[in-house]
């Protein structure tokens, strides 16, 4: 009995010892699909690095996106009287219906000659003779402006920024940037013409005003780099970063954007830059030489002056150099020069022009005609110049720093023109603006400063303020909307600030500027600036604008 107790108690234990080691396996078999489950998700994770290295080796992409929404008044807005307004409209709808204004030879009144053989063979008139005709119907009495206010209480635009970079390696690498920047409710770029280049649709604005979806190559050029024995080089070729250059950081809350100041040049045009490196050669921190060029016309492909051999018309280049005098991360100095060489009374474009002014031949007395025609129904308008008009030099000088916490900078500016030539073009004419300015070399200057604040408490946000000022005959080159405030013959204040919400990732902006303009024309090289209470009402057929408050909000995301 004891034994088969024994042999029981053996058996049992035997059992029990072949479960315990069952258990020991499974266990020990769980852990070790749990440790190659966990080798299979590093290899996973591992090689979806390197599949997404493999591909952000070849392009890296980058984000931004902003919604702005900006209500803006405009007060002391001078224009034509109601008197003028009607017998503006009247005259045009006269021409429209048929009836020319038909002049005698020398008349300084007008008759009408009513045409009924349907040939629509206007009746011209001198140059002379039109503008003696507006004198005398009052459009040079002051007294006939009429000052009002007028507003857009709720303007809203989207612009998309697509950034694109590769690099194949530590010489030769590619930048670009795709840009849509559309108005809430618009179908098309072209906009009523209202005397500025901001109203046309050309080269040197696309994608940097407001208007349909259309997404357009702002910059795309690449880098060489390399060494001339100590000294490190770099040439680049292509669609330039013409814009939001230095001065620009502060009110962009972003980095430096482009290349030539920003205190003279915002505008796209494609050419070409060689860099010289040279602090290890001099000890200088951050000293670097640059030579630009651009075109920012082209006078024969695709223009009427390329089958006209007695066209006065060329291309137009660009020239100018760098010098980034010292940067030691803290403060920076700089210069740049630029020479606009051939300057024409215009560039290729589109707009909406309210009546046209067109060439008719010549009187018997061999003076030129013309022919006034209304455009009532808004056509689309494409235009291409007519003449060099002269050369344009602008220098710049500014100087940047951080100090006790505070981003500033400081920039003083000059433009010099050098007129040669006048605007065959009839409207320019008609208007008196067929000069560079009046036509003599002119001297125009600008200052412009700013200043923003580090991290406030509580809130992480900045704050910034800027203050610009140009003469009578300042004339840099400006085309984006957000640097519009730069060409400003007068004075122009702004405050913003910027708030974070995810980091500078996602970011509101809340501001306000107030621009106090002295001088019509701004940013326009065509036409005899003048003062704005002095415009008579020849002057103002399409409004001068006098004062302007505009406040803003920007959402901006970018990543």
């Amino acid at each position: 009995m004891k034994k088969l107790i024994a042999l029981m108690a053996a058996g049992l234990l035997c059992g029990v010892t072949f479960a315990s080691a069952q258990e020991v396996d499974l266990v020990a078999l769980k852990s070790q699909i749990a440790d190659l489950q966990s080798k299979v998700d590093a290899m996973s994770k591992e090689m979806n690095k390197m599949q997404q290295h493999t591909v952000t080796d070849k392009v890296s992409l980058g984000v931004e996106f902003m919604t702005r929404v900006d209500s803006m008044q405009f007060n002391d807005v001078r224009g034509l009287n109601d008197e003028l307004q009607g017998k503006l409209r009247n005259m045009m709808n006269d021409i429209a219906n048929g009836a020319m204004y038909n002049f005698a030879p020398g008349s300084v009144t007008n008759t009408y000659a009513t045409m009924n053989d349907g040939t629509n063979n206007y009746i011209p008139a001198t140059m002379q003779n039109y503008q003696a005709m507006f004198q005398g119907q009052g459009f040079f009495d002051p007294t006939k402006v009429k000052k009002y206010d007028t507003n857009n209480d709720f303007f809203m635009t989207n612009r998309l920024r697509v950034r694109m970079s590769s690099k194949v390696n530590e010489n030769i690498s590619f930048t670009g940037r795709l840009v849509m920047y559309k108005a809430f409710g618009e179908s098309i770029s072209e906009h009523f013409f209202n005397g500025t280049m901001g109203s046309m649709n050309m080269d040197m604005n696309s994608g940097q005003v407001p208007g349909d979806d259309s997404i357009h190559v702002e910059r795309a050029y690449f880098v060489y780099s390399n060494n001339i024995g100590p000294v490190p080089y770099h040439f680049s070729l292509g669609r330039r970063p013409a814009a939001y250059g230095a001065g620009m950081e502060n009110h962009e809350n972003a980095v430096l954007g482009g290349s030539p100041l920003g205190s003279i040049i915002q505008m796209n045009f494609d050419g070409a830059s060689l860099g010289f490196d040279l602090e290890d050669v001099t000890g200088i921190p951050g000293l670097n030489f640059k030579v630009c060029y651009g075109q920012g016309f082209e006078g024969q492909y695709g223009t009427y002056n390329s089958l006209n051999s007695t066209a006065d018309v060329n291309d137009v280049h660009f020239y100018g150099f760098i010098i980034k005098a010292f940067d030691n991360d803290q403060y920076k100095l700089w210069y740049n020069y630029a020479y606009g060489a051939g300057i024409t009374d215009g560039f290729v474009g589109t707009s909406v022009f309210p009546f046209f002014v067109r060439s008719a031949g010549y009187d018997d007395s061999n003076n030129p005609t013309y022919v006034l025609v209304p455009n009532f129904g808004g056509y689309i308008s494409r235009i291409e110049p007519t003449s060099k008009v002269g050369d344009i030099e602008l220098h710049s000088i500014m100087a940047q720093g951080k100090t006790f916490g505070f981003d500033w900078f400081a920039a003083y500016s000059l433009s010099k023109t050098h007129p040669d030539g006048s605007s065959a073009n009839p409207m320019y004419k008609f208007m008196g603006q067929d000069k560079l300015l009046d036509g003599k070399s002119r001297t125009g200057q600008s200052i412009w400063v700013g200043v923003m604040t580090p991290e406030l408490p509580y809130t992480k946000g900045k704050l910034g303020v800027e203050y610009n000022w140009g003469s009578k005959y300042w004339l840099p080159f400006m085309a984006t909307t957000d640097a519009a405030k730069l060409a400003t013959r007068g004075q122009v204040y702004e405050a913003y600030y910027h708030q974070p919400i995810v980091g500078d990732n996602f970011f509101a902006t809340l501001g306000v500027m107030y621009t106090d303009y002295r001088y019509t024309g701004s940013g326009s090289p065509m036409g005899a600036p003048m003062k704005i209470e002095d415009v008579i009402p020849y002057n103002v057929m399409m409004p001068v604008v006098d004062k302007v408050t505009d406040f803003y909000l920007k959402m901006t995301y970018r990543y």
